[in-house]
């Protein structure tokens, strides 16, 4: 069977990174792909602007998303968001509502 029909249902945890660097593909060799094979997994795990972009250029835009993904993934897990988000949406009222703010912005 061709890879392009097996990346129809492809997660980010389908994705083999050792190193920084994209090794395989659910079982297949990032060596061994395509052009349309690396725009179908972009399409699939939602990665936008690669259509002028080369293979390698493709392959460093699914590792750098995969390395913020997993970051961020650790900040949501330690960070407490409940205590955190009233302030910051009071605090930007605060801001844009300031009279001095106001004046300088006009």
């Amino acid at each position: 069977m061709e890879p392009v029909n097996q990346f129809v249902n492809l997660t980010w945890d389908d994705l083999t990174i050792i190193d920084n660097k994209l090794k395989a593909v659910k079982d297949f060799d990032v060596k061994l792909l395509k052009y349309r094979d690396l725009r179908m997994i972009c399409t699939q795990l939602k990665i936008r602007g690669v259509k002028s972009l080369t293979k390698e250029q493709m392959i460093n835009k699914l590792v750098s998303r995969h390395q913020i993904k997993t970051r961020y993934a650790k900040i949501t897990e330690t960070a407490d968001v409940s205590d955190v988000m009233p302030q910051c949406v009071y605090r930007l009222l605060n801001i844009l509502f300031l009279d001095t703010f106001s004046e300088s912005f006009a």
